[in-house]
């Protein structure tokens, strides 16, 4: 699905501190996909209603996804898996969801690489767009996400109205779709 890539932390590799690497997850690596995102994921148990869909899905989930032709990015710390994000295609833009830092992985730029390989991926694959599903009770995705040029094109609320979500889109440079 990609080339493995070595991501330095900021400014932390020239002081010798180690980098993280981004390589494409393999089918027997499903399992550790699920446990990254679910490690990430549990600051939202019992905090939204209705609940995350991240702590609700199962490794067959994902396994349902990548038999459909989607698939998943690893981050890999010091030999650890500390995020991942996963991929899914449609005709006309690459979904991109899930994304997953686990705690004592955040501020080091991983969901940021995380989201820049996965758009690799799309304009590998010819997209020229990708979209994302971002809750609004999470405060701080909204503006990560337009920090990284995407833009809102629509507006979901749950039936209940507890919450609400946007798609969101980029345009990617040099996708053909």
């Amino acid at each position: 699905m990609g080339e493995e890539n070595t991501v330095p932390r900021d400014s932390a590799e020239a002081a010798g501190a180690a980098s993280f690497v981004i390589r494409p997850a393999e089918a027997d690596e499903i399992p550790i996909v699920h446990r990254v995102m679910r490690e990430a994921f549990e600051q939202f148990r019992d905090r939204m209603v209705p609940p995350s869909g991240a702590l609700l899905e199962e490794v067959a989930d994902i396994e349902a996804k990548f038999r459909r032709g989607g698939g998943a990015l690893l981050a890999w710390l010091n030999g650890d898996a500390a995020g991942s994000v996963q991929v899914d295609f449609a005709a006309d833009y690459m979904y991109i969801g899930r994304l997953a830092v686990t705690p004592h992985a955040r501020g080091m730029g991983m969901g940021t690489a995380l989201m820049e390989a996965a758009e690799r991926v799309a304009v590998s694959r010819g997209y020229a767009e990708t979209r994302i599903g971002v809750r609004l009770s999470v405060p701080k995705n909204v503006p990560f996400y337009l920090g990284m040029g995407y833009e809102a094109m629509s507006q979901g609320e749950y039936p209940d109205r507890t919450d609400a979500w946007y798609v969101m889109r980029k345009r990617l440079d040099s996708g053909l779709r």
